[in-house]
């Protein structure tokens, strides 16, 4: 699997999830902030957007479900990279306003999310 440098914020209401994707995508040359609150995570992105390379996002939080707080990041970064993850399949509605880069359905695979992090990267980057 391919080494990375980049930087990405990881936001999940379960701590336990965010602290395993923190790991695992730092074990492959990721830096990783995490926040289990998006409203927090709004706030962090805030404070240096161009810090981020690519947001990675539950579907169902409480306080603000993922789709609104790519809305709102977009707002700051239009073309900030998203992986969006859901325990429930979206609707094409909201897969398409959202600007998705990718929506990856609950449970995954680590290696799955590895690959699928290289490749919103690797596409942004050309």
């Amino acid at each position: 699997m391919e080494q990375g440098n980049e930087t990405i914020l990881f936001v999940d209401d379960e701590d336990y999830l965010a602290e395993v994707g923190k790991e695992m995508l730092e074990d492959y040359g990721y830096v990783v902030d995490i926040e289990t609150d998006p409203l927090a995570a709004m706030e962090t992105f805030k404070q240096n957007p161009d810090r981020y390379d690519l947001l990675i996002t539950d579907y169902t939080m409480p306080g603000m479900t993922g789709d609104e707080l790519v809305a709102q990041l977009h707002a700051i970064t239009p073309g900030l990279p998203v992986i969006l993850c859901s325990g429930i399949r979206l609707t094409p509605e909201i897969t398409e306003k959202t600007k998705l880069s990718r929506v990856l359905l609950k449970p995954f695979d680590m290696d799955v999310l590895l690959e699928t992090v290289r490749s919103v990267l690797d596409d942004a980057a050309s």
